[in-house]
């Protein structure tokens, strides 16, 4: 068996953990914020929830080898992204006092997204899960 690209494994348990801990997160964000309850409840259970759903799936898919994997990591993320930049860019606008701390925490977590979705699109990916 050959030894995985580097960083395989590493994102591979990151987005384990990650998309596990979303769930919890979700819960406490809805809780504390009550003038945008309704507003995350949508947002989490119509997209939150099912992108990290998959993205378990993806996850536990890698870690096991399976090439099919790739392929809804790749879902994942993009799901994460059509969910993220959206949802970010409201809250930029919409919540003033919050800015600053929105657009760090939107632009690292947009980076990190844009960041692993290319990693997984690479080719070697695909021949090392072949």
């Amino acid at each position: 068996m050959l030894n995985p690209p580097r960083g395989y494994l590493t994102l591979a348990w990151l987005g384990l953990a990650g998309n596990v801990l979303v769930v919890p997160l979700v819960v406490v964000l809805i809780l504390l914020e009550s003038q945008w309850r309704a507003a995350n409840i949508a947002v989490a259970s119509g997209a939150v929830l099912p992108t990290a759903a998959v993205g378990i799936v993806a996850c536990v898919a890698l870690l096991q080898w399976r090439r099919w994997g790739q392929i809804v990591a790749i879902v994942a993320l993009s799901m994460g992204l059509a969910t993220g930049v959206p949802y970010g860019i409201v809250r930029l606008v919409l919540l003033q006092p919050e800015r600053p701390i929105t657009a760090v925490v939107a632009a690292l977590a947009w980076g990190a997204m844009v960041g692993t979705l290319i990693f997984w699109c690479r080719p070697a990916i695909r021949r090392y899960l072949s």
